[in-house]
């Protein structure tokens, strides 16, 4: 069996559980909304066990993936393991044994690293942000912990939808501009997957962002593309930061740098705004002026308004 997912910037993933990892590929799927596929996707995340106790010739790592001996890439994370090679296709996602949900949880969450790490290489990155719709139009609501997020999106009336508060997965379409990816808010995932579901599957094109900042009453204020720019590869990076994953030095820097070059591709390409906002006002209506694109009236700046209009 394998599930799979597609994002925007056509990448297409699969998750093949291996002996023993059955249960966690169908929890698994379950969070994501995944469905099974009939054909083999470009990418596969194949679930293994971790032994219990590793010997020496286990670095080697033959594994089931083939008979590959050497040169394998390795990340470690407290509860899994993440292992690729140049000349084998599918990335190895070896798992620790445990009952504990807590740690079940942990292993979901940092497998998803892959798809991370394919994503800054295309043009995009996670974020740490609440994301919600109108009309087809994705927006992000980015700020740090506490910020109020989970508040906004929460207050939004219709037609807003939420598709997460927490976290999300921006992609750079291949015909160009942004979509979005819902991703799970991991600390409202409890025992029983059934009870919540993000779908990776769903994509919106991304329409603005807004940088959270409370305030007695509701407003609007511009947001340079250099202040843009760093608020979003900071709350990508938390992402890369709370995965927990080793990394080398090298890598670090140039995974920052990728992630710096495409949060600046959306700064320069999306409207970004300042909101700031109170307990009680309506401040859904200043994100409403935004996403309108009125002649005479418009409150995107001219270059905006050209980018729209050429769309």
């Amino acid at each position: 069996m394998i599930y799979g997912f597609r994002l925007a910037d056509s990448q297409h993933w699969g998750v093949r559980a291996g002996e023993g990892t059955g249960e966690w590929a169908d929890a698994f799927a379950r969070l994501l909304g995944l469905e099974p596929l009939r054909d083999l996707p470009d990418n596969v995340l194949h679930l293994e066990r971790l032994p219990h106790s590793p010997g020496p010739a286990d670095d080697g790592f033959p594994g089931s993936s083939g008979c590959v001996k050497d040169g394998w890439q390795i990340r470690r994370s407290p509860f899994l393991e993440i292992r690729r090679h140049p000349s084998v296709r599918e990335i190895v996602c070896r798992l620790h044994d445990t009952e504990d949900f807590h740690q079940v949880r942990e292993q979901m969450r940092c497998a998803l690293f892959p798809v991370y790490g394919l994503t800054v290489r295309r043009g995009g990155f996670p974020i740490h942000c609440a994301l919600v719709e109108r009309d087809g139009r994705g927006v992000l609501l980015v700020g740090r912990s506490g910020a109020g997020k989970s508040t906004a999106s929460g207050r939004l009336p219709p037609p807003w939808r939420v598709l997460g508060d927490d976290l999300a997965l921006v992609v750079r379409r291949p015909g160009g501009g942004f979509a979005v990816h819902p991703l799970p808010t991991w600390s409202a995932v409890g025992p029983d997957p059934e009870k919540r579901m993000w779908e990776i599957n769903r994509g919106v094109s991304l329409a603005a962002v807004f940088f959270l900042a409370q305030s007695a009453k509701d407003e609007i204020l511009p947001a340079g593309e250099a202040m843009a720019t760093t608020v979003l590869t900071d709350a990508a990076m938390t992402i890369f930061r709370s995965v927990r994953v080793q990394e080398q030095s090298l890598e670090k820097t140039l995974l920052g740098g990728n992630v710096f070059a495409n949060a600046a591709a959306v700064a320069g390409s999306v409207p970004s705004r300042i909101l700031r906002l109170s307990l009680t006002g309506r401040f859904w209506e200043k994100m409403d002026k935004v996403l309108e694109v009125k002649k005479g009236d418009s409150p995107l700046s001219p270059i905006e308004t050209r980018q729209r209009k050429t769309a």
